[in-house]
């Protein structure tokens, strides 16, 4: 009996452990924001119209109250613009003025310097806090006039700053506002801390994308804004509509439930309104509670948030992944901080997931036709990931009298991109970066099988580079098609091995230029006048279809006749030129005994008296062993195997669309490829 209720004691102590450890997994974080701002010269250039102040208010104003958030700025120095501290009013209000210093007068970008500063004024992250860094930059590592300083610095912040980081469970989300942007060195920062990357091709993109990544740094509760409708439900303390113009000049406005307006110029003690050059930001307090209308055109990025007891929490999920690999979405609904698990209220919910790509519905699922979790936590494996893109995943909960939504915003890649660049004219650059920070790339090979527009193939290696990426400088000499055929066989820090083979590419060369067109083949004109074309044949310039006019049937005859003309010509010329010769030697036959070569002996070496007409070529065995060919017919032989051998290869390789297969042990040409040479 005493066993058998230790035995239940156990299984239930187990079973509740069990519990609190699910719990834990989807306990809320709150979120600690480092934001890093370039402000070097070059944002003159780039950020003309200094976007980055209405962006980085914007962001400001959008980070929830009780999290952590601090500013920092560089250029050679870095400066603490606004110190880190709990996010309210007083912070809100000092970040607000101190948006206004941001400038363009930097001398260097001092990236690295900034990111172990911001790590260092703010502290180690805390237990219970996300801890994110939002650094925006537009140009690469500089922090000295001489390239070879730059170079350590690179590889000081990949080797040292950015392990560091990593340890300490930081996540590096990157904005590259310019081409010129050190797009390898915020890959490694963003991917090796499973980070968001992102580039803004001009700055007034700036504020969606830090909405983006304050999204995944601070994930707030909000609830579905569809057809410019919303629901408030009376757990709902106050919301904040964030609405993008899709017509900016517009006038944006709010309908209550009561049928009251707001607007910008609205006097509400509970009302704050920002109307900014593309968007409003809107709070309201104690909303009445319903259905919210807003009337305004509507860019899809706009949302509303809200603060309430009763949310959705969601474990925190990557950001990247490969292809392949699959996101596992786990949630909860709490009120007041306690996890609703009762069946009977989980029951009337309706809950919806969807997968999206851009606007294309990848997979959807009606979560709530299933029984629902004892615990009160839904899971769900998404293994619908359609290759290479960006998803975002969203769940939409319906409780009849309340509405909550939660998205989440997911890149899938290969593990390696490739690039092919032309660094000039007469070359073709083949680069290839891995897309993550855990390879161990000393062990890492990766060789190319370039195959020329000839058909010849060779296998060549790529090096790898001072930043990371493994390199393949071409120098084409031959006009068509040139397609490279990647290997890559890779190690990772953990001494694990995989293999992955990159779709092949291919370049033409030079650009622009087909490789179907057969060079010109200059012709030998006969030294005589040639006929004067016909007035009615069209004359066309190489590589044109040749345009063949109609023809009068006289034509032809016309010719037939000026053809024999020339050759009776030419008989005619030849028999006068015999009549000649033998008038002047007067038909007398001269014979060999009626020379006098004695005569002629101190001017002409003697000949042999064997000597035969054929004695005049040196023999055989003085050309240094061609009489090992034979004959000319043996010769034809020869040269039509050679020619029938290199069809077949020819062929061969034309009959496959597919790259032939090779392995990482061929670094050396194939006998095969040694017979087409």
């Amino acid at each position: 009996m005493k066993l058998s209720v230790l035995v239940a004691a156990f299984m239930f102590f187990s079973v509740a452990a069990d519990w609190a450890q699910a719990q834990s997994d989807v306990a809320t974080e709150k979120a600690d924001v480092r934001v890093i701002i370039d402000i070097s010269g070059s944002m003159k250039q780039n950020d003309p119209d200094n976007l980055r102040r209405p962006a980085l208010d914007l962001l400001v104003k959008l980070i929830p109250e009780g999290s952590r958030a601090g500013v920092w700025t560089f250029g050679q120095y870095v400066n603490m613009l606004v110190p880190l501290n709990e996010v309210d009013g007083a912070w809100r209000q000092e970040a607000a003025k101190k948006v206004e210093e941001v400038n363009s007068v930097g001398l260097f970008t001092n990236i690295g310097g900034a990111l172990e500063r911001a790590a260092k004024d703010g502290g180690k992250p805390q237990p219970g806090y996300r801890t994110s860094i939002i650094l925006l930059t537009d140009g690469m590592v500089d922090i000295s006039r001489e390239p070879d300083d730059n170079a350590k610095e690179w590889r000081r912040i990949v080797d040292k700053v950015l392990p560091s980081l990593k340890g300490e469970n930081y996540k590096i989300h990157t904005v590259a506002l310019s081409a010129n942007a050190d797009t390898e060195l915020m890959n490694a920062l963003s991917l090796g801390t499973d980070g968001i990357v992102a580039v803004a091709n001009s700055a007034e993109q700036l504020p969606k994308i830090f909405l983006r990544m304050l999204e995944q740094s601070a994930p707030a509760d909000e609830v579905p804004l569809s057809e410019n409708k919303f629901l408030v439900d009376s757990s709902i303390e106050e919301f904040t509509a964030l609405i993008f113009r899709a017509v900016p000049e517009q006038q944006t406005q709010l309908l209550s439930p009561d049928k009251k307006y707001y607007q910008a110029d609205t006097k509400d003690k509970y009302l704050t309104w920002y109307r900014a050059a593309d968007h409003d930001l809107v709070t309201i307090k104690h909303p009445i509670e319903g259905e919210w209308l807003v009337r305004a055109d509507l860019d899809p990025e706009s949302k509303i948030t809200i603060v309430t007891d009763l949310k959705i929490l969601v474990k925190p999920m990557p950001n990247n992944l490969f292809e392949g690999e699959a996101a596992t979405l786990q949630f909860l609904l709490q009120d007041k901080g306690k996890t609703l698990s009762d069946a009977r209220f989980l029951r009337l919910l309706n809950i919806n997931a969807e997968l999206l790509q851009g606007d294309k519905l990848i997979w959807s699922e009606k979560i709530s036709d299933q029984l629902p979790p004892g615990d009160g936590i839904y899971r769900r494996e998404i293994t619908q990931f359609a290759g290479e893109g960006d998803y975002q995943l969203r769940v939409q909960l319906d409780g009849k009298s309340f509405s909550r939504e939660i998205s989440h915003r997911i890149a899938v890649r290969a593990p390696f991109a490739v690039e092919l660049l032309s660094p000039s004219s007469s070359e073709r650059l083949v680069r290839v970066r891995a897309n993550g920070q855990s390879l161990d790339r000393a062990k890492t090979v990766v060789v190319a099988k370039v195959k020329e527009p000839s058909g010849r193939s060779s296998i060549q290696p790529l090096q790898l580079s001072q930043s990371d990426s493994w390199e393949l400088l071409l120098a084409p000499d031959q006009d068509g098609t040139y397609v490279i055929d990647l290997r890559i066989s890779a190690v990772d820090t953990k001494n694990q091995s995989f293999e992955h083979q990159p779709e092949a590419i291919s370049f033409t060369y030079p650009d622009g230029a087909s490789p179907f067109v057969e060079p010109e083949i200059a012709k030998v004109e006969p030294q005589a006048a040639a006929p004067e074309p016909e007035p009615d044949k069209v004359e066309v310039s190489a590589g044109e279809p040749e345009v063949e006019p109609e023809t009068p049937p006289k034509a032809e005859s016309t010719n037939w006749l000026l053809y024999g003309a020339l050759g009776f010509g030419n008989l005619l010329i030849l028999a006068l030129a015999y009549f000649a010769y033998r008038t002047l030697m007067g038909g007398k036959k001269v014979a060999p005994e009626d020379l006098d070569l004695e005569a002629e002996s101190d001017t002409e070496p003697e000949l042999d008296a064997s000597a035969t007409d054929t004695d005049a070529n040196p023999p055989l065995e003085d050309l240094g062993g061609m009489e090992d060919l034979g004959g000319m017919d043996d010769v034809d032989e020869a040269m039509a195997a050679i020619d029938i051998e290199s069809d077949d290869a020819a062929d061969e390789l034309a009959d496959t669309d597919d790259t032939p297969e090779f392995s990482l042990d061929d670094l050396a040409p194939s006998k095969d490829d040694d017979d087409t040479k």
